[in-house]
């Protein structure tokens, strides 16, 4: 507001703040030039596009990795179709997950080379340890994997009459325990036999990690015809200390006998002849154990009263004309008679075309019960073995081809006797 007098001129000016008729204007300065980079180092000077520079790094270079790994695995894949395939080749594969994992169940299904199939298998074996099968896979390699061998003959004497031992291993060959897969101690087995008629062997056995193996005596007698007679093995796995858990019954495992009426138990006797005898006579020995005092002294009963300390024991130097199924008997100067003591084995022999020298030694014992009577007192005696053939442990050995029909006698050695 303004007011005007006639000598003077005053100019009164309200209150903006108290009025809001008068704005208030800003005072303006020059803006003075920046000094701030331009280009790129501007461009990188900004916090957003750092970080969409580093987001588009880690995304180039990522998928150039992963880009780089799949060209590799297609060419391991490519290598297990070649037909120059070798087990170094597929080994290498098992750094590639799951790329390879049709083509090796392929080569362990379809392979004519055992070594092919197993390398295969084992490194399927170290894709499971890597967890990188699925449960179903896991099943399928322990069934394709899946073997038996039985020790046993087809044919026996139908006159035989003693037991008949028989053996059947079982497992999955190519898993091996110093390797970096899934090994045997991660799989644990439980098996019966049926077809023996014996009832102790229709019942599962307990679970048992490692290699499966089951030994049983089959009794001739207890079958009434020739056959064949049909035994077979039915298995079961589970894992253990694996990341999935599962149990699977395993494919029933037969195998055929049958007893001849036709065929003898002296069957396999070979023809005795002088030189043949002399040979064996030189290597079959006993053979005396010298005394060691750093380790304890080792007893084998005669009777209730009476021991062996060191026994001697019976060395055989391979190779042999033939082979040997005996049963041992002992000799004790100064004693009547002849008493048991255990039976020597040694099969295969006559049938490796250049076989090696090599020393075997069976122990003495059990001995059969000497009478009360027939030692007084302790001290030092002479003892020889005489080996006499015995077909029926022959039968029970399937490598065995033949047997050296004659006896057999060692020389005389000392041994102390002394009380228990």
């Amino acid at each position: 507001m303004r007011i005007m007098t006639s000598g003077r001129r005053i100019v009164t000016t309200l209150p903006v703040a108290a009025t809001g008729q008068v704005p208030i204007r800003k005072s303006r300065r020059r803006s003075e030039p920046s000094d701030a980079p331009r280009g790129w180092s501007r461009w990188l000077g900004e916090p957003r596009n750092t970080v969409f520079l580093v987001l588009a790094s880690a995304l180039l270079f990522g998928g150039g990795r992963k880009l780089l790994q799949w060209w590799r695995a297609r060419a391991i894949v490519a290598r297990l179709g070649e037909p120059s395939l070798t087990a170094e080749a597929i080994e290498a594969a098992s750094c590639h997950r799951r790329a390879p994992v049709m083509d090796l169940f392929r080569i362990l299904t379809t392979a004519e080379s055992e070594p092919l199939r197993w390398a295969a298998g084992r490194t399927l074996a170290v894709l499971w340890a890597q967890d990188n099968l699925i449960v179903e896979e896991e099943k399928a390699l322990l069934l394709r994997g899946f073997a038996t061998t039985w020790q046993a003959r087809r044919r026996y004497p139908r006159q035989l009459h003693a037991p008949i031992p028989i053996s059947v291993s079982y497992g999955v060959p190519f898993l091996t325990e110093a390797g970096m897969g899934v090994g045997p101690e991660n799989l644990e087995w439980s098996h019966r036999i049926m077809g023996t008629r014996r009832a102790t062997h229709e019942s599962f056995t307990p679970w048992k990690a490692g290699a499966g193996h089951a030994t049983f005596d089959l009794i001739p007698d207890d079958f009434d015809t020739n056959g064949p007679h049909r035994l077979v093995l039915q298995a079961r796995a589970r894992t253990s200390g694996l990341t999935d858990a599962w149990e699977l019954d395993l494919p029933q495992i037969p195998f055929h006998i049958e007893f001849d009426p036709a065929l003898s138990p002296n069957a396999l006797f070979t023809l005795a002849d002088a030189s043949r005898g002399e040979k064996l006579a030189r290597t079959v020995e006993l053979e005396p154990i010298e005394a060691n005092e750093s380790e304890a002294a080792k007893y084998l009963p005669l009777n209730e009263e009476f021991a062996f300390r060191d026994a001697p024991q019976l060395r055989v130097t391979t190779p042999l004309p033939c082979d040997l199924a005996h049963t041992v008997e002992i000799e004790i100067e100064g004693v009547s008679g002849r008493f048991a003591g255990g039976a020597v084995v040694v099969s295969g022999q006559g049938s490796i075309p250049e076989p090696q020298a090599e020393s075997r030694r069976f122990p003495l014992g059990p001995i059969e019960a000497l009478p009360h009577e027939a030692i007084d007192r302790p001290g030092t005696r002479r003892v020889r073995a005489i080996l006499k053939a015995d077909p029926d442990r022959g039968w029970g050995d399937p490598d065995i081809r033949s047997i050296w029909p004659g006896t057999l006698e060692t020389d005389w050695v000392n041994v102390e006797v002394v009380r228990r």
